[in-house]
């Protein structure tokens, strides 16, 4: 496997390893994967969040983070309310209970993550810190790059066949105008 392999494989599998200490060191307090998640990106988070930019956040599809959110609330530990930017979203919220077990997940958390850490020394730890951010910042540029390329080509397959012949429909409107034109304009030596 050649380096830039390892490297997307291994990253994929510190991620993956990463969330299954913390899962298991929450187990105790009854607590999921998507819950602590959650829990943590909203008390986390400056501004309130809508469930919307919740579940962007967390790469989870709408659907299924409001039936996670519909969980949480039965457990009593988020409430949501309007939001007042946008009638049809909705702020989600901690209640005191959440408050107090994302304090509690958030001491796991950092414990997990001084342990495995424990054997970079600061300067690496940076390094480490500067080759993803490099990354990220990359990967940021090529999705924009892939959505702005996204958005340009949709357009030009709507008005092409799937062999790149205008479609009927197309076709049709082209030909109607042309006949529209046609019956414009006055014939050749016909009155006025």
């Amino acid at each position: 496997m050649d380096a830039d392999q390892r490297f997307g494989s291994l990253l994929k599998q510190v991620f993956h390893l990463w969330h299954a200490v913390i899962n298991e060191r929450l187990r105790p307090l009854g607590v999921s994967h998507s819950q602590w998640r959650v829990v943590l990106e909203v008390s986390r988070s400056e501004a309130p969040l809508t469930q919307t930019a919740l579940a962007a956040e967390l790469g989870i599809e709408s659907p299924t983070m409001v039936h996670l959110l519909d969980r949480l609330a039965v457990k009593g530990w988020i409430a949501r309310g309007p939001c007042p930017a946008d009638r049809r979203a909705r702020l989600v919220r901690l209640t005191p209970r959440a408050q107090r077990v994302a304090r509690e997940i958030e001491v796991v958390v950092g414990e997990v993550r001084r342990e495995l850490l424990r054997d970079l020394d600061s300067a690496r730890l940076l390094a480490c810190v500067a080759a993803l951010s490099k990354i990220e910042a990359r990967a940021l540029e090529a999705l924009a790059e892939s959505r702005q390329r996204g958005a340009v080509e949709p357009a030009a397959r709507r008005a092409r066949g799937p062999i790149g012949e205008p479609r009927r429909a197309a076709a049709v409107v082209a030909r109607r105008a042309g006949a529209r034109r046609a019956l414009a304009k006055p014939k050749r030596g016909a009155p006025r």
